[in-house]
């Protein structure tokens, strides 16, 4: 089993670091310990087994058979149960783990997605009941996958039950919530940046019944928890393993960047949210070690690594297991843009240095848009005007010109740095190629370029629902009133079942098992490292044992090549050069 008496020391030490200068900490801890013995005695003998495994096998997730799979339930399957019954289909993809969002039981109307909590503890209601969840995670296991859900760990919905006893004058609960004076919150303001400026502008919300107002990063109905509140990091532990023991062995930890709030700061990366994540973590590896925690930390790179961990003088504390490599995902539809490899090439050799049992999750794409602004940081060391450069990726990628991609600007005219929406194949173009052949083949090449991208670059590869179809843009979200507002619903099409028997999805399909087969034999997993490709616009990776070469650019281009190795891909022998044609792939191993 994981060492407890080291996460119970780790697990104190961000309670004095966080509480210990307005609190009882040897009283608060007495609290923590009686709430995690109380969980671990829920623990049945089937976890339990699982979490001696996995602390026998703490890098069982940094393993190059690890891909995963994110979906909405209601758009893959309708309901849990309903997804039960399509797990052979998660399982015919290779697929180990399995991300289902906005799973919990949301506020009512408009819910941000469902990212707006109403309840922690039970599922959506049209979706199922967590009986029906227990089941899911059964069956998923037999399979070796794992299921994360979300966890909000920085807001809740304003109808949550806090939230509803805080507006009811509960002194326990209003202090769950940061609550101003309206003088204050301007005050506040001025050092604050806007989540969503066009639909959902400043940081606070006037709420009556709370006598001022309520702080709300993201929308008016997602109140900011105060971590500052010792009673919430209680709660919050308690939530998360209670959701461990029904059988949830992930959580992506929602907006975590966001957590502490302090006067004079942008109130994001703080010292002192990796000390609540931390402490989370360390209730983990107490109680439940066989879960993982995921970061959603969509900040500039530099900003990315301490969410794995950091050593701020009491030797290495761990902290996420796994954390998204957004900007990576950034960069592919970048380098497709300009047909440059320049911004992967940066932010690769910006992703090594992991520390041991943590490991990148890449995608090529996801529920949200492609936040161009996240690799601004990165675009500085190679050009001067990035926001620029990054506006000439984005409507190239929204149609303009001869583009062949049809994205959507994302709360934007376009006339200012922002995100772009839509599906994997309408953004590579597969929408705009019609029944063109030619174009509907350049269209699949650059599908297999991102997904190769995401599964060379040695993360926990996830594809997004309905990417492995080939699905295309949805625009029935603006008949919808509770979600015509949201543009990023045009990228969150329902499944097609007849779509998954198509020659589209059978092309797709077949590239993403040629790639995943081609990683298993490398045995490469983890950080990435990038090469010398020799041209600019071809990017190359060492994965494992071999070494893997992607043309961004609409041309055939002649590198040097590995001699006497073969393309896993193809199984063509490599002489001392090879050509390498239009936004293809070459997966180089050694010859068999």
């Amino acid at each position: 089993m994981a060492d407890q008496s080291i996460a119970a020391a780790t697990l104190r030490r961000q309670l004095e670091r966080l509480y210990g200068a307005q609190h009882d900490i040897d009283v608060l801890s007495d609290r923590v310990d009686a709430l995690l013995a109380a969980r671990a005695a829920e623990r049945s003998p089937e976890l339990q087994a699982l979490d001696a495994q996995r602390s026998a096998d703490p890098d069982w997730f940094v393993a190059p058979d690890m891909i995963g799979y994110s979906t909405y339930v209601d758009r893959f399957a309708g309901t849990v149960e309903g997804l039960r019954t399509h797990v052979p289909h998660l399982e015919s993809l290779g697929v180990r783990y399995l991300h289902l969002l906005a799973l919990l039981k949301a506020r009512e109307g408009d819910s941000d997605g469902g990212f707006a909590v109403a309840d922690y503890l039970s599922v959506e209601p049209r979706l199922g009941t967590m009986a029906d969840v227990e089941r899911l995670a059964a069956r998923l296991r037999k399979a070796r996958i794992s299921l994360c859900v979300d966890l909000a760990l920085n807001h809740t919905a304003d109808d949550h039950g806090w939230a509803r006893a805080a507006k009811a004058g509960d002194p326990h609960y209003r202090d769950f919530y940061h609550t101003l004076s309206r003088e204050e919150a301007m005050e506040r303001e001025a050092h604050l940046p806007q989540v969503f400026p066009a639909t959902a502008p400043g940081n606070f919300t006037p709420v009556p019944e709370m006598g001022g107002m309520v702080w709300t990063t993201f929308y008016p109905f997602q109140w900011d928890l105060n971590w500052a509140n010792p009673n919430v990091m209680l709660a919050i532990i308690d939530t998360m393993l209670r959701l461990a023991n029904h059988g949830v062995e992930a959580f992506r930890l929602d907006s975590i960047a966001f957590l502490w709030k302090q006067a004079g700061t942008d109130c994001r990366n703080l010292p002192q949210a990796h000390y609540i994540v931390r402490a989370l973590r360390a209730a983990l590896d107490i109680v439940a070690p066989a879960t993982l925690l995921k970061a959603e930390a969509i900040v500039p790179t530099a900003f990315v690594p301490p969410y794995f961990g950091a050593d701020d003088g009491a030797g290495f504390e761990p902290e996420c297991h796994l954390v998204y490599n957004n900007s990576l995902m950034v960069a592919g539809w970048t380098a497709l843009a300009e047909q440059s490899a320049a911004l992967p090439d940066a932010i690769i050799r910006a992703s090594g240095g992991l520390p041991r049992g943590a490991n990148w999750l890449s995608y090529a794409r996801c529920h949200d848009d492609i936040g161009w602004g996240a690799v601004l940081g990165d675009l500085y060391t190679i050009d001067p005007d990035p926001v620029a450069r990054l506006r000439r990726a984005a409507r190239f990628m929204e149609g303009a010109g001869d583009s062949w991609a049809r994205g959507e600007p994302f709360q934007s005219d376009g006339s200012a740095l922002h995100g772009t929406n839509g599906t994997m194949a309408s953004l590579a173009g597969l929408e705009a190629a019609g029944n063109d052949a030619q174009a509907r083949e350049a269209a699949f090449r650059r599908i297999r370029l991102l997904n190769a991208l995401s599964i060379a670059s040695g993360g926990l590869s996830t594809v997004y629902m309905g990417d492995e179809a080939g699905l295309l843009n949805d625009s029935s979200y603006r008949s919808d009133p509770q979600r015509a507002h949201e543009g990023r619903w045009l990228h969150r099409p329902a499944m097609d079942r007849a779509a998954l028997e198509s020659a589209d999805a059978k092309r797709i399909t077949g590239d993403l098992a040629a790639l995943r087969d081609a990683r298993i034999a490398s045995g490469g997993a983890g950080a990435p490292a990038a090469l010398d490709s020799g041209d600019p616009t071809v990017l190359a990776i060492a994965c494992g044992s071999d070494r893997v070469f992607l043309n961004f650019s609409d041309r055939p281009v002649t590198i040097p090549a590995p001699k006497a190795w073969q393309d896993r891909l193809t199984g063509a022998r490599l002489g001392e050069t090879m050509m390498i044609e239009a936004w293809q792939v070459v997966w180089a191993g050694p010859a068999a």
